[in-house]
């Protein structure tokens, strides 16, 4: 969880693609309730946003 906490702070620097990934990775593996499903949701919406700002 403490990596999980170190991501998430990264958050306030707009994080890159590669931290957006780690931190979608680390929520992947906690059980589904609707915070962690909302914030899965936001960050696959801000990925899409990095994706399409850098193609």
């Amino acid at each position: 969880m403490s990596r999980l906490v170190t991501l998430v702070a990264a958050v306030d620097a707009q994080p890159t693609l590669e931290q957006t990934d780690s931190i979608l990775a680390e929520l992947g593996q906690m059980p589904r309730n609707p915070i962690v499903t909302g914030l899965i949701d936001a960050l696959l919406e801000y990925r899409t946003l990095l994706v399409s700002l850098t193609a």
